[in-house]
């Protein structure tokens, strides 16, 4: 059987090209090892300075996995135009393809070149507390696509990265420290001055309070029922600000009952007219 299919084959003319064709294989084989240097050249370039610039263990696998692709789409393709393959064709069938799928995938594609952008300029990490409109949350892990938050509550919210880049957010963690906000509002026939400096007394002793800036007391606004007043200070620890707030409204609750300054609740003061209506109302005739 074998003599047979020699028979159909002319050997020496498949070994002309074979010898024709070894020094292209050659090269190809050469051309996989030099991009493998160059592969790990760059992957240890970059991620010098990835760690010299203290970027995330998470973006720094990222951008190498990035670079990695990168590397070995070129490294393909050159090694391909070697084997003599019509690379041109190829390009074009995937420039196609590629074209076809962003217009299918145009959220996702948004989504990443946001995480892209958020790695980049990093405004915040993981373990970071952040707030974004009215929610607050710690960063648990910075996906190419996601980004994973944890909640007060210890919920898992996970959003896209599009979304992310477009709102406002804060980030505490990167603030040495904060300034801290008790809201209080006492009845108008009370001394403002008294009640100052009992709130100013409720924060003697505590270690978590700065002295400078200096702890105050002001008077924010004047509503229906009450003057409302702000105990304002700060603390080093970011992460103490809601804390300390709930803390010390507490605290100042307390110490004005004891100091008998009321807190008083809305109330609602109705006038009459001595109309004949009214007068007719409240006889003791109707």
């Amino acid at each position: 059987m074998f003599e047979r299919l020699l028979q159909f084959i002319d050997v020496e003319s498949l070994i002309t090209k074979l010898m024709e064709y070894l020094p292209n294989i050659v090269t190809a084989l050469l051309l996989i090892i030099v991009f493998l240097i160059i592969n790990a050249v760059i992957k240890r370039g970059t991620k010098t300075v990835l760690v010299k610039a203290k970027t995330s263990l998470h973006a720094q696998n990222l951008i190498l996995r990035f670079i990695k692709y990168a590397v070995f789409i070129f490294a393909l393709l050159t090694i391909a135009d070697q084997l003599r393959i019509n690379v041109s064709s190829l390009i074009a069938g995937v420039g196609i393809a590629g074209l076809a799928l962003s217009f299918a995938a145009q959220d996702t594609i948004s989504n990443v070149i946001s995480g892209v952008a958020i790695i980049i300029d990093r405004p915040f990490q993981e373990g970071d507390w952040i707030s974004i409109g009215d929610m607050h949350a710690s960063v648990t892990e910075i996906r190419l696509r996601t980004t994973v938050l944890t909640g007060f509550d210890n919920e898992t919210i996970v959003m896209p990265n599009k979304q992310l880049s477009q709102e406002r957010i804060v980030n505490y963690t990167l603030t040495p420290k904060i300034r801290v906000r008790v809201s209080i509002g006492i009845a108008y026939k009370e001394d403002m001055q008294k009640a100052r400096d009992i709130m100013l007394e409720t924060l003697k002793g505590d270690d978590r309070i700065l002295s400078d800036p200096a702890p105050v007391v002001i008077v924010k606004g004047l509503g229906d029922s009450s003057v409302d007043m702000d105990l304002r200070f700060w603390t080093k620890d970011p992460l103490k600000k809601f804390p300390l707030t709930w803390e010390y409204t507490e605290k100042c609750k307390r110490a004005l009952d004891e100091a008998g300054i009321k807190i008083p609740f809305p109330h609602m003061q109705l006038f009459l007219e001595k109309t004949d209506a009214v007068k007719i109302l409240v006889s003791k005739e109707w």
